[in-house]
């Protein structure tokens, strides 16, 4: 099975939620098995009020798999428009960045958890290639939730957790790696930036509001 992907459609869009309080989620440096003591905290300082402040606003990798994480993060990315930046660093000490002008989890979903909190990204910008684009409009699969349209769970094919189509050209949650490895898209991978058979040492996703990029 090939983890390159064909792109989505969007789904029908509908009325949003507005929870009170939103997180801060400090990123870990490793896969979710090499820092498992890592968790998010909350900061009722980061709300839509304060929106003006240029203020990014992170969240790790592991906390993508629990669906209280993927939760809390749907319910800030309804509340305006998001942006989305991943950093990336290889074993070489090599860096990369894409970008995305628009970001959203389960924005157009009447009940995100049940819907399965279906991705929205777009407007790719940065040097890392774009290798997120094709996952637009997925659900997120895990290993005992598929949401993936292959005929096997992706998740479990590619030991990882992401908005898996058939199956992926990203792969963030990948297993630790460490470098070029001889099995195939199950690491930490970019394809874009270091192909299929490269786990990188370091992901870091951070979003903030669209409007404060006038102001930079």
């Amino acid at each position: 099975m090939h983890p390159s992907v064909r792109p989505s459609v969007r789904p029908p869009i509908h009325p949003s939620i507005h929870p009170s309080i939103h997180p801060s989620i400090h990123p870990s440096i490793h896969h979710p098995s090499i820092h498992p003591s890592i968790h998010p905290s909350i900061h009722p300082s980061i709300h839509p009020s304060n929106f003006q402040k240029l203020q990014p606003i992170y969240f790790s990798l592991s906390y993508f798999l629990s669906s209280a994480g993927l939760k809390q993060i749907h319910a800030l990315s309804v509340q305006g428009n998001y942006e989305l930046r991943i950093d990336l660093e290889d074993f070489e000490n090599s860096t990369a960045y894409a970008q995305y002008g628009t970001f959203g989890v389960g924005l157009f979903s009447v009940d995100p958890d049940d819907d399965g909190y279906p991705l929205t990204v777009g407007d790719y910008s940065g040097n890392a290639g774009d290798s997120l684009l094709k996952h637009n409009g997925m659900k997120f699969t895990t290993k005992d939730r598929d949401n993936d349209h292959s005929e096997n769970n992706c998740a479990s094919f590619y030991h990882g957790a992401w908005w898996y189509r058939n199956c992926h050209t990203s792969n963030l949650n990948g297993q630790y790696l460490r470098g070029q490895h001889t099995s195939y898209a199950d690491g930490i991978e970019w394809s874009s930036w270091t192909g299929w058979q490269y786990s990188l040492k370091f992901s870091e996703m951070k979003i903030r509001p669209t409007r404060d990029l006038e102001n930079k």
